[in-house]
């Protein structure tokens, strides 16, 4: 028993070009084209520009963001709950007690100094910007700045000792924004 099974060829039936399809064709190539270009046009010269010209133009950020920390030492009683809060461990701190016989010195809040901040560094490269040290510290002196201009070409320039008069300098700075 054999079966035979014939194959039979399916070609497909194209469809004759004819003039009058050939130029709908042209038209409707041409019109989408012409559609695409002035809706691009009208982006171009209807709608602002979205960039701003950078190094000229600097935009100013709203006061909650989290750029860089600025640490008023003057005001720091080293009480370490930032470097304890500080989930990367990038806070670095070292303090002595004070004598007893030193006179006493007080923050700007009232709230006693009770020892002498000998190391007060962060370690911009490592720090995440979360925010937890600026919400546990008592005496609100570690805040976000809005300044975000502090790129450093090495990781070693990353580091702030907020002890540096320069750094110290920053208090002016930022206070006047």
């Amino acid at each position: 028993m054999s079966s035979s099974i014939t194959k039979t060829e399916i070609t497909p039936v194209e469809e004759s070009l004819t003039l009058g399809k050939w130029f709908k064709n042209v038209w409707s190539g041409l019109f989408t084209a012409i559609k695409g270009m002035l809706i691009t046009i009208r982006y171009v010269y209807a709608v602002k520009p979205v960039t701003i010209e950078y190094p000229e133009v600097r935009e100013t950020l709203p006061e909650n963001s989290r750029s860089r920390l600025f640490n008023d030492v003057d005001n720091c009683i080293s009480c370490m709950q930032c470097a304890d809060a500080c989930p990367v461990d990038c806070i670095y701190i070292a303090a002595v007690r004070r004598e007893k016989d030193a006179p006493a010195i007080k923050t700007d809040d009232g709230t006693p100094i009770k020892f002498d901040l000998k190391q007060y560094t962060i370690d911009t490269a490592l720090c995440c910007y979360c925010g937890l040290c600026t919400t546990v510290c008592p005496t609100q002196c570690i805040q976000h700045s809005t300044d975000y201009e502090f790129a450093a070409y090495t990781v070693e320039n990353m580091k702030y000792d907020y002890l540096a008069p320069d750094i110290k300098a920053w208090k002016q700075r930022l206070r006047s924004k």
